[in-house]
């Protein structure tokens, strides 16, 4: 008998182990691309059946049940692709296929061009009005069909792909499909996510083999959770009375960490080796939905990548709290953002320079700010480091400019160090941006995700009361709520991909404990951009974090409500418009949402528990000295609050 080296035979092993799982690689993907190919003839044809049969019947109470009933048919067919689809092409599916039904701005026009809403929400919209329109139905569906049949099908898709689609729908369903969102009429929510799941159930099926090869556990604990989150899906639980909690402990977190486990452990690239330098705003490596790192907040900011982010930030921290940016040497940006109040001031409106006046808006938290695509209430600045200026410059703020800033910054031998060791290549290292990269640096360091209610979602703790837990059903289910505050940052900062940030038109009145109630003059997001005056942005204003919300009363862009339980209120009776207030563009639903007195309060117990301010709300010790200006040294840390 012929003998081989052993290390010969560990070789042919390892090949024919490496073919093996090459072949099987291969045989996985292409049973997912096979699926969604031939799932996707069948949208085809429910598109193409849903239009005919719009466009060829009467608008009868009748016929809208047959036409429904058509509808149902074409979400579910959309439904059993979605994941894959609005991973692989999110900008097409929510242009043309599904997105929300309001109009919006060519971002890429030169000028004002404003783009109707079309797809399926906005059908659902118009097949459950009161007075349905046929013809405008007919024109959608028309519409519809056609995206729907010139699209351009892929190519091929990968493992990488199926496996990030697979745990960015666990996102997007549990935080658009089952609060709502995405249905805003239908109430079809617990349908579609049927759909959703069953699909992604078998998508993984497809992977079994392979996963139970590397870990025959972990494959049982996926199809598990997924047979477990079709049984709550299947129990005949109303809308308003479905447990999301449980979902998310039981379910989707569970799901969505063993799924990246999977992916690592068969081998599978990640988005970042495929994509080398390319930043995300969501976290791929994440393991549960509100994880500290959920979010990447480097996405959300222009810093310098070479620098050291911890010197930066305590850099930032000292000019935070430093009065010397004012002209008066008395007003700091923690004036108005004082740690001890959640980084707001308590005041409806901050107090304006020289305490004459007030500033215009009310001022908001910056903890977890820079989780957003935009700044300031009405969005007008594109990046974080951008706001510095825009407070400098204002009469009513800093009351200066940046080169009577910079100016005196320089007087400061200490300042001056502290600049040059950060920024060694500058040949003038205190300029406007390396100021404005400071101060950026130190709002980005205020990131808090350890309240009560992360730890208890992430299993980490059990203390969480049950009015909580109730509150957190209501805000994203019946409530609503969550439909605009989208979690974990619960801001209008939109997932599953988190790079977008909304503005609202809630129609708040100027003083809402008046006899006669008119709403704030401020036109917010219409007067912020040229380029954004378009007539749905009058008194349009950015969705902020409700994340430390118990701190920061009082609340809304004027601060013209005292307490949640107001805010609850005025939400609960369908805003402006429900009020009594004429807000012709109200993205809000005017319909009252029914809760009681019990219910809100549980929201607000909820809200309250995602309070969490650790570890950043320390204060400067001392502030850098100016040894030829004497009289600068005894300005006070954090200015005039």
């Amino acid at each position: 008998m012929r003998k081989y080296p052993v290390h010969a035979v560990l070789l042919s092993i390892a090949i024919v182990f490496a073919l093996f799982s090459f072949t099987q690689s291969i045989k996985s993907d292409k049973e997912v691309f096979d699926t969604y190919k031939s799932n996707f003839e069948k949208l085809k044809i429910e598109a193409s059946q849903f239009s005919s049969h719009v466009n060829s019947i009467k608008p009868t109470a009748d016929n809208k049940k047959s036409i429904v009933n058509k509808y149902n048919q074409l979400r579910d067919a959309f439904k059993a692709i979605a994941f894959i689809w609005e991973y692989t092409d999110p900008i097409y599916v929510k242009d043309y296929i599904n997105g929300a039904p309001l109009p919006k701005l060519d971002k890429s026009a030169p000028g004002i061009l404003i783009i109707q809403p079309r797809g399926l929400q906005v059908i659902d919209e118009l097949l459950f009005e009161k007075d349905w329109n046929i013809g405008k139905i007919s024109e959608q569906a028309t519409l519809l069909y056609h995206a729907i049949n010139d699209y351009n099908f892929p190519a091929k898709i990968n493992d990488r792909i199926v496996f990030e689609a697979l745990r960015v729908e666990l996102i997007r369903s549990f935080n658009l499909g089952l609060t709502g969102f995405d249905v805003p009429a239908s109430e079809r929510s617990m349908v579609d996510a049927i759909v959703i799941f069953t699909q992604l159930n078998k998508t993984i099926e497809c992977y079994k083999s392979r996963i139970e090869n590397v870990d025959p556990n972990l494959y049982k604990n996926i199809a598990f959770k997924f047979n477990l989150g079709l049984k709550q899906l299947n129990s005949n639980i109303s809308f308003d009375g479905f447990d999301r909690l449980n979902f998310l402990k039981e379910v989707v977190n569970p799901l969505f960490s063993d799924l990246l486990t999977a992916q690592h452990l068969l081998g599978i690239e990640t988005i970042y080796e495929a994509t080398t330098g390319t930043k995300f705003a969501l976290n791929f490596e994440a393991t549960n939905l509100f994880s500290n790192h959920i979010l990447n907040a480097d996405y959300y900011v222009n810093l310098p990548q070479n620098l050291s982010s911890s010197k930066l930030a305590n850099l930032g921290k000292l000019l935070f709290f430093d009065p010397i940016l004012s002209a008066s040497n008395e007003r700091s940006c923690a004036s108005c953002h004082n740690p001890l109040k959640g980084f707001t001031d308590g005041e409806s409106k901050s107090l304006a320079f020289g305490m004459k006046g007030r500033i215009d808006r009310n001022s908001p938290t910056l903890i977890n700010s820079v989780y957003s695509e935009r700044y300031f209430h009405d969005l007008r600045a594109d990046a974080l480091e951008d706001q510095m200026e825009h407070v400098v410059v204002s009469e009513k703020e800093f009351n200066t400019n940046i080169i009577e800033v910079i100016s005196k910054l320089d007087q400061s031998n200490e300042y001056l160090t502290l600049f040059k060791d950060i920024y060694q290549n500058e040949t003038s290292p205190i300029n406007k941006h390396t100021i404005a990269f400071a101060i950026t640096s130190y709002v980005k360091s205020l990131s808090g995700y350890n309240s009560l209610f992360d730890k208890y979602v992430r299993g980490e703790s059990n203390e969480l009361s049950t009015s909580a837990k109730r509150g957190f059903n209501l805000f994203m289910g019946k409530a609503a709520c969550g439909t605009c505050h989208f979690a974990p940052n619960f801001n209008g900062t939109v997932p599953p991909l988190y790079n977008e940030s909304e503005s609202e038109v809630l129609g708040v009145p100027e003083n809402p404990y008046s006899k006669t109630l008119v709403i704030d003059n401020d036109e917010g997001r219409i007067a912020a951009k040229l380029k954004e005056g378009a007539p749905f942005y009058r008194y349009s204003f950015k969705t902020p974090t409700l994340r430390n919300v118990a701190l920061t009363a009082p609340f809304m862009h004027n601060g013209a409500y005292k307490s949640l339980q107001d805010v609850m209120d005025f939400y609960n009776k369908g805003g402006g418009s429900g009020i009594g207030i004429n807000v012709p563009y109200q993205t809000l639903p005017a319909d009252p949402l029914n809760l009681n007195k019990q219910e809100m309060k549980d929201i607000i117990s909820f809200m309250e528990s995602l309070t969490d301010t650790s570890g950043l709300t320390s204060v400067p010790m001392s502030l850098p000295t100016f040894d030829n200006r004497n009289e600068w040294n005894y300005r006070k840390i954090g200015g005039v609050y």
